[in-house]
């Protein structure tokens, strides 16, 4: 390993952490020999330090000197959320008075929530991350951020975002979880010139603007950034609710893509297609149903090694979440590879009247017709093995928006489950959980 760290120590030392910019826009060949050796860096500290990871090294035979770099990954055995749930504490891999903060995964999918500690080093790597992303789209020190990402209750999201902001010298404004009318006072009286928040919401909080007479547009927000719902389709075009929201407020809404365990965030740049890989913090697999690597291009699994994580490093963890990779050279001129839109999630696939499909496009779909205020799915199993889909739809006047709903389905996913109209309350009954953090879009009984 020394000879291969002392090789590619002279390109180490050329881009450091707060010199990003050159990295990204160097030569694929330059990018991939420094992966390789923080690679190689990261597996040697997590076998030393993480008695899961050595165990796990233990029993597959696998001899650490056999992996050479990236193009060698595929032999090393993947990393799940059960084993992280079942062994926790074996991921920790240094002396727990070096731990200083606590994360919980957010649980949306109906697993438990897992626990990632993070070191000193960890947190100055995340604020590293996210100030990366967030120049990325011309964020600087001029501009005032909304935060509204919960920063409590051990969410690492919201402590990312405002670590980031901090690091660039932006005005920080913690407004976290709350209602539209809250969020709407913080925006207007801070000057906010930019908003980070889950898409829905920040439609929400426009609409609240517009029903009492107020105009998001003119307030002054001049970006948003997308967390914890896609907005882009499988060809990066916008997705309808998300053209309504850049609509409504007048303002460019870029997507970020993200995980607790990833510890990094996959930021578009004003391009926006697609979310640029951080090469020093983070290595990103496709890999198809048989856990190969998919074809380029291909559509499959999302794989993650974070590198140079100290607290809970992870090698090749398996997100389940369904992308794909996309390697040509982006227009503003970075050599990085870039992650699609998320599909879907693995294990809530549907089968439904001879189709596959994901939730995520049904929700899509029925959420960016005009009057639709809101939307779940519930799924539940068949005896024939097939599903059945329930798509709840809360909106003012449903008789007026039945057809565009079916008429919407059939046009974009050729398939129409059964529609039922509920209340504002029994919706938020069926998608908020007092346990959880974030809206549940999916409710799967199967």
């Amino acid at each position: 390993m020394n000879n291969r760290l002392d090789n590619h120590a002279s390109l180490l030392k050329e881009y450091p952490q707060n010199d990003y910019y050159r990295l990204d826009f160097e030569s694929c060949e330059d990018i991939l020999k420094i992966q390789d050796t923080l690679l190689i860096k990261h597996l040697h500290y997590t076998i030393t330090h993480s008695r899961f990871y050595r165990a796990l090294f233990e029993r597959s035979g696998l001899d650490i000197y056999s992996i050479k770099g990236v193009q060698d990954l595929g032999k090393i055995p993947f990393t799940t959320k059960m084993d992280l749930e079942r062994h926790n504490h074996e991921f920790l891999a240094c002396d727990p008075q070096e731990i200083v903060d606590v994360c919980l995964t957010s649980a949306t999918t109906g697993e438990s929530p897992n626990m990632l500690l993070q070191s000193s080093s960890d947190l100055v790597r995340l604020a590293y991350n996210e100030e990366a992303a967030f120049r990325m789209i011309g964020i600087d020190a001029d501009h005032t951020l909304v935060i509204c990402a919960a920063i409590d209750r051990c969410f690492m999201a919201g402590l990312a975002y405002y670590l980031g902001g901090l690091k660039i010298g932006a005005r920080m404004v913690r407004a976290g979880s709350g209602s539209a009318a809250q969020h709407w006072h913080m925006i207007k009286t801070t000057g906010a010139t930019g908003i980070v928040g889950v898409p829905s919401l920040i439609r929400k909080i426009g609409q609240y603007a517009l029903e009492h007479g107020e105009n998001p547009a003119k307030i002054g927000i001049r970006l948003m950034v997308a967390i914890g719902e896609g907005i882009r389709d499988h060809k990066m075009n916008l997705l309808p609710a998300a053209r309504q929201v850049e609509e409504m407020w007048g303002a460019t809404l870029y997507s970020t893509y993200a995980s607790t365990e990833m510890a990094t965030a996959f930021c578009e740049c004003r391009e926006r297609r697609g979310g640029h890989i951080r090469p020093e913090l983070i290595i990103a697999e496709i890999i198809d149903e048989n856990g190969n690597k998919a074809t380029s291009g291909g559509t499959g699994e999302v794989v993650i090694t974070p590198l140079g994580v100290t607290g809970m490093p992870l090698i090749r963890f398996r997100t389940g979440d369904i992308s794909f990779l996309i390697t040509e050279y982006c227009g503003c001129g970075r050599r990085t590879p870039r992650i699609g839109p998320i599909l879907g999630r693995k294990n809530q696939m549907l089968k439904f009247k001879g189709t596959t499909l994901f939730p995520s496009a049904i929700l899509s779909v029925v959420e960016g017709i005009e009057g639709v205020d809101g939307a779940c799915i519930e799924a539940r199993k068949n005896d024939d093995g097939t599903d059945n889909v329930i798509l709840y739809v809360y909106c003012k006047n449903p008789p007026a928006l039945e057809k565009a709903i079916v008429d919407n389905l059939r046009a974009r996913i050729r398939v129409v489950p059964e529609i039922s109209f509920i209340s504002e309350k029994e919706l938020n009954h069926k998608i908020y959980h007092p346990e959880r953090r974030k809206k549940i879009s999916f409710i799967d009984f199967r």
